[in-house]
């Protein structure tokens, strides 16, 4: 068994039941994923796709953690920003 000796210090949960994916939550979970494959990331921010969270009328919906902050309608646009805000880089001190 793998065992990771540090945890990310951000997670995404990107929704992709049937209503969110339908309105662009797939997409975002690829655009995350490729994010932070590029930024070289990968220890520090971790995307998961998801089911269905039940804000389907709200899609699509990123919910960031440990922040617990519920990002709903998230364009692509919003999906950098975010990835942007969880960077050590972008974070003040």
């Amino acid at each position: 068994m793998k065992h990771f000796s540090r945890s990310p210090e951000c997670v995404f949960y990107v929704c992709c039941g049937s209503k969110c994916k339908k309105s662009g939550g797939k997409q975002l979970y690829k655009q995350l994923k490729g994010e932070v494959k590029h930024r070289h990331l990968k220890r520090q921010v971790q995307v998961i796709k998801t089911g269905c969270t039940d804000r389907c009328k709200m899609g699509p919906v990123i919910a960031v953690m440990p922040k617990n902050e519920w990002h709903l309608q998230v364009s692509e646009e919003m999906a950098v920003g975010l990835i942007n805000e969880c960077s050590p880089r972008h974070q003040k001190a």
